[in-house]
């Protein structure tokens, strides 16, 4: 089992820090940096984008299927890649989304192949 350690800002926090950012273009395909930054983490994760995060999720059984609570992490496909957005609740996510800006959008109108994690960051600080 992968050790826990809380995040230096909590859920509410973080969702008011991306969704403060609605709008921006500063973040285009910096979808994990931008994520790692909301839960206040300012170096990096230790992963080399979202698709080794998710491999690495995977491995340690953390992910998971179904509707995401408030404040999970999203891993879903788009554009060729692997993204990770912030569940917001409703279906909804908020994050740097495949068009460019952040901003608050339908998950299913993203893509149809998604799971979801706690928002864990194990080698961030």
């Amino acid at each position: 089992m992968v050790p826990r350690v809380a995040n230096p800002r909590d859920t509410e926090a973080a969702l008011n820090w991306q969704l403060e950012r609605v709008g921006s273009t500063a973040w285009q395909d910096w979808t994990l940096k931008f994520q790692r930054m909301a839960f206040g983490y300012a170096h990096d994760s230790g992963w080399q984008d979202s698709a080794d995060a998710v491999r690495w999720l995977d491995h340690h059984a953390l992910l998971h299927e179904g509707t995401a609570p408030r404040g999970a992490l999203v891993w879903y496909q788009a554009v060729d890649r692997i993204r990770v957005a912030c569940a917001v609740g409703s279906g909804q996510v908020v994050g740097p989304l495949p068009a460019g800006s952040v901003e608050v959008a339908t998950l299913s109108d993203l893509s149809s192949d998604w799971v979801w994690s706690d928002p864990h960051f194990p080698f961030a600080h």
